[in-house]
């Protein structure tokens, strides 16, 4: 997946599963109860486990 960026904040809260996102140089990845935080025009790009994942998320 290419790097991208949404117009708004987003939080997610990690379900189940496993999700690396790689923003700013770095790649983080997020596990079942792990939040995280991606700020407004944030450029990143996102990968995922085999098994996939599923999050809780909200936006401003």
């Amino acid at each position: 997946m290419a790097d991208h960026a949404h117009p708004f904040e987003a939080k997610a809260l990690i379900l189940k599963g496993e999700i690396r996102l790689h923003a700013g140089g770095e790649i983080k990845i997020y596990r079942a109860g792990d939040v995280f935080h991606l700020r407004r025009d944030e450029p990143h790009r996102e990968s995922y486990a085999p098994e996939g994942v599923a999050y809780l998320s909200g936006r401003r």
